[in-house]
């Protein structure tokens, strides 16, 4: 049996959108609760943004291209 942590991750790469929606409503909902400024939600939920992008890397999934010239669809249109 995997550890809980293991799941989790597989959960976060397998469905990225319920991911980002989910921590956003967190996000906001913990911001009103303890009165936080909207730069700091927004700096927060940048900071989640980046951590999903290098924690689908490591685990082989990523769907931003490797070089910022590639464009893997247009090679099979051309």
């Amino acid at each position: 049996m995997r550890g809980l942590p293991r799941r989790f991750s597989d959960w976060v790469v397998v469905h990225p959108v319920w991911w980002s929606v989910g921590s956003g409503v967190v996000l906001v909902l913990l911001g009103f609760a303890l009165n936080l400024a909207p730069i700091v939600v927004i700096a927060a939920g940048a900071a989640i943004g980046v951590l999903n992008i290098l924690h689908a890397k490591r685990r082989g999934y990523c769907p931003l291209p490797a070089e910022p010239d590639s464009h893997p669809g247009r090679a099979e249109a051309e």
